[in-house]
């Protein structure tokens, strides 16, 4: 990866701060992000907390250490320099509370020279129509947050008669949940903007960037990702080869096992994340060339539902939905009795009250997928209304 001049020499000067022996796959870079013994049997240094929530709803504590936030933030500015500028004015609109999010993504866009307006989550402290003003008032070029917030917040412009299609932001930034790449594509289309992603996991912020091309790639200088399959036994759609294992440079679906890239370092077994994702062979084939393997997030493990060749995310149900040219890039799904159950939105309120739409995606995602669904079809004007 070619960087700039600039951010090569913070790169350089990040690596200093790193523990004695510690690296890009170095002892504390592992996936755990805690406190396992660093660089000459010494602790490490343990820099943030967070927490995670299972499948269940429970919380849980999470530690970065120091070298681990580093590499991560590392990896992270590499990509950013490929996304965005030094004259960028960046929103950054990711949490911050008991999350390595919003911190992570600051100190890399500040890394490679970026501006930025950290203004987070909470719609207390900065409501829609205030973070729509910040941006126009500012000239922001860029907005960092999750897809449900770029589409309500283009939406919300639209209605208020400014829409972003002509605005200063020109890349939108998805994080925090996942997204399929045709939703992306609709998004974008919503700002006028290009629209890419980014992945990580609540220990590991930084697991997979963007290349040029929209794919998402696993950080392999400092992790070694895998998948097994999910609880009920069954793989992806892909399948298992003879012996149960999987076909040679197969694209395969399962929960996502992380380990650091030095597989002989101690305890560099692999650690499940709980997150359902595709991933691809380390072969190239992503037409930017990059050899490190294309990871797609599907989401949480805890909420995915089986179907007839394995587990089935809304991110499946996203690509169905998303073939429609008429829909907005609203979009709600939620497990119910082992199927989903699905709103999206058309920007034309006719559209709504037409019963042959709701009947024909809905027949199109059960040949598809295999699953039960319930689709419910709204107005954009509708939708804070309809899913609250």
């Amino acid at each position: 990866m070619t960087v700039s001049e600039s951010t090569s020499r913070l790169y350089e000067r990040f690596l200093e701060l790193l523990a004695p022996g510690a690296g890009p796959a170095g002892p504390t870079a592992g996936p755990t992000a805690g406190p396992t013994a660093g660089a000459h049997g010494r602790e490490p240094v343990r820099a943030r907390y967070g927490e995670r929530i299972d499948g269940e709803g429970r919380t849980h504590p999470v530690v970065i250490t120091r070298d681990a936030w580093i590499l991560n933030q590392i990896d992270m500015a590499l990509s950013f320099d490929q996304l965005l500028t030094a004259d960028d004015v960046v929103v950054v609109a990711a949490p911050y509370e008991l999350s390595f999010v919003g911190a992570g993504v600051d100190r890399a866009i500040e890394m490679i020279g970026a501006s930025v307006i950290s203004v987070g989550t909470s719609n207390t402290i900065c409501p829609m129509p205030r973070l729509l003003g910040l941006i126009e008032e500012y000239g922001a070029t860029a907005l960092v947050c999750a897809p449900s917030l770029a589409t309500e917040l283009a939406s919300l412009a639209a209605s208020a008669e400014r829409p972003f299609d002509r605005s200063s932001v020109r890349s939108v930034i998805c994080v925090g949940e996942a997204c399929s790449r045709k939703r992306l594509d609709r998004i974008g289309a919503a700002w006028g903007a290009g629209a890419c992603a980014l992945y990580g996991t609540p220990s590991v912020p930084t697991v997979a960037v963007p290349c040029a091309y929209g794919a998402l790639h696993v950080c392999d200088d400092r992790l070694r990702a895998s998948v097994r399959d999910v609880p009920d036994g069954r793989t992806g759609p892909e399948g298992t080869g003879e012996g149960g294992r999987r076909p040679q440079g197969a694209v395969t679906r399962g929960e996502l096992l992380l380990a650091p890239a030095d597989t002989t370092a101690p305890g560099d077994e692999s650690r499940a994340t709980g997150e359902l994702v595709e991933l691809g062979p380390a072969d190239g084939s992503c037409a930017c060339g990059e050899k490190s393997p294309v990871l797609t997030p599907l989401g949480r493990v805890s909420g995915a539902v089986s179907g007839r060749s394995g587990p089935v995310s809304a991110v499946d149900v996203e690509r169905v939905v998303f073939d429609c040219a008429d829909l907005a890039p609203h979009f709600a799904c939620e497990v119910r009795d082992g199927g989903f159950d699905v709103t999206c939105a058309v920007p034309d309120g006719d559209a709504v009250r037409d019963p042959e739409a709701k009947r024909s995606l809905e027949k199109r995602l059960r040949a598809e997928l295999d699953v039960d669904v319930e689709v419910r079809i709204v107005a954009v004007d509708d939708w804070s209304t309809a899913v609250s």
